[in-house]
């Protein structure tokens, strides 16, 4: 009881010092019109920034070219003021420097490369398209609308005479996220370590904010942070025999009824759910368990799941194949680990005739405290955005995984969000078909990133060194919480 006292004081304490920090008093206006900034951000989705992980399709570099170019024209204030570095060729890094270099500086990180897309499944075009009052086009909410909104969002800054922050900021826009990072933001976090720099923290993309009856019957926003992520293992099942291969005299066992059983078994003995896991993502405390185990969104975050997403085996329909092959997907909790969930499968499997070959794997991230002060900005920054919104702000798990697995040793305060508030189509759009963001989603979203900037510290050219303002509160605390303890 003492130390949970102690600890809620302490709690009282952060949210008054982030309280005075902050202050209502400051107003950057945005320096383009409505009309201005919708059509620069459908401009940025006209560049085909697309990463193919197959060999049959080739990047073409030029196109990322020139989006850097693009970036360079519409945004001049920060190239003249930032530092910009190329790093590996394609991804970039803005640094503002910031007055005091004993503070550790802040990154914004996103990506600005995009995944193929199938044109005959689009309504509109996927390379920009502003109807009705929204912007179509791949990248608009994975993930250019980020990088945009950051760079509007500092030139405004910027054009309103904020020319130099207390604490550095890092903007680092990777090339190649789509395909793992390993030549985009795995290169600039080597970057930041050869030049010895340790971040206060970093702010990612993560899933977008689920809009009222996203579950059905729940009427608040919920404004998820990602505080870690899923791992993942990926292998690819193979089952072999010798056998006779023409289909008039066929085995008592074949290659795919032998792979059949094996997939059958581990598709029909799912994982079981972690035990208190709601400690860890709370965004599972807002629902009860009845509601957690028949919503599919809610049910994958409370336990490693799998997926059987790949098969393969014969040629023609009178030859019976000696091999067979398929692949599964694990997306791994935090409890769980690669080493356990690949003896699991193979003691249910427990066939010597199939070999398994591990082709991706990644352990689940580390956990982000939600009671940092970056956090509490983050989150106050939120209420401020969503003032007018019933909002629960609350720290979850990310099933997808980011660029940020490669950052993991240049900070402890990893926080992954997407400012938008999203249904159940805008997800399936994603990475599918008719990709869009409203306008007014989109200038908020730029709003919410200036927000935040100024929120998170004061500037040292600025007489108005506070911007939050003080009557938004912190309520949130949870007592059940496992960093409660």
């Amino acid at each position: 009881m003492i130390f949970k006292f102690f600890f809620i004081f302490f709690l009282i304490i952060l949210v008054i010092k982030i309280s005075e920090s902050v202050d209502s008093t400051v107003n950057v206006h945005l320096i383009k019109s409505r009309t201005e900034l919708a059509y620069s951000f459908k401009e940025s989705l006209s560049f085909k920034t697309i990463s193919f992980d197959d060999e049959s399709n080739k990047i073409d570099y030029d196109e990322f070219l020139k989006f850097h170019n693009f970036l360079q024209n519409k945004f001049p204030i920060i190239h003249r003021v930032l530092k910009r570095t190329v790093i590996n060729k394609y991804s970039l890094l803005f640094e503002w420097t910031g007055s005091d270099k004993t503070l550790k500086p802040l990154l914004l990180n996103s990506h600005y490369d995009v995944v193929p897309v199938t044109e005959s499944e689009w309504t509109f075009n996927p390379w920009g398209e502003i109807r009705n009052d929204n912007i179509y086009g791949r990248g608009s909410i994975d993930n250019k609308v980020i990088v945009m909104a950051t760079m509007e969002s500092i030139e405004a800054i910027l054009a309103n005479n904020y020319t130099q922050p207390i604490r550095t900021i890092y903007l680092c826009f990777g090339h190649d996220e789509e395909l793992g990072g390993l030549n985009g933001h795995r290169m600039i976090a080597r970057h930041f370590r050869e030049n010895l720099v340790r971040a206060e923290a970093i702010f990612d993309e993560g899933c977008p904010f689920l809009a009222s009856n996203f579950v059905p019957g729940f009427h608040d926003i919920i404004a998820g942070v990602g505080v870690f992520e899923k791992g993942y293992l990926f292998y690819k099942l193979t089952s072999k025999v010798n056998s006779f291969t023409h289909s008039a005299i066929p085995p008592k066992e074949s290659a795919i009824g032998i792979l059949s059983k094996a997939l059958a078994k581990i598709e029909s003995n799912p994982f079981a759910p972690i035990e208190n896991i709601e400690k860890k993502n709370q965004l599972l405390q807002l629902f009860n368990g009845e509601t957690i185990k028949s919503n599919p969104f809610l049910d994958a975050m409370t336990k490693t799941t799998t997926a059987l997403s790949m098969i393969h085996a014969g040629t023609k329909p009178n030859i019976i194949p000696t091999t067979a092959s398929a692949w599964v997907s694990h997306r791994i909790i935090n409890g769980n680990s690669i080493e356990y969930v690949k003896s699991r499968i193979l003691d249910l499997i427990n066939d010597t005739r199939i070999t398994m070959e591990i082709e991706g794997f990644l352990e689940p991230s580390p956990i982000s405290s939600p009671f940092t002060t970056a956090y509490q900005i983050l989150k106050q920054t939120i209420y401020q955005q969503f003032g007018g919104y019933n909002v629960k702000v609350v720290p979850t798990q990310l099933m997808a995984n980011t660029d940020t697995r490669h950052y993991w040793d240049i900070t402890d305060n990893i926080y992954r969000f997407m400012p938008i508030v999203g249904n159940f189509m805008d997800f399936v759009s994603i990475h599918g078909s008719n990709e869009k963001i409203s306008i007014d989603d989109y200038i908020k979203t730029i709003h919410f990133y200036k927000k935040l900037i100024l929120n998170f510290q004061p500037f040292s050219n600025s007489s108005n060194s506070n911007y939050i303002n003080k009557n938004l509160k912190i309520n949130d605390y949870c007592p059940n919480s496992i960093y409660s303890k």
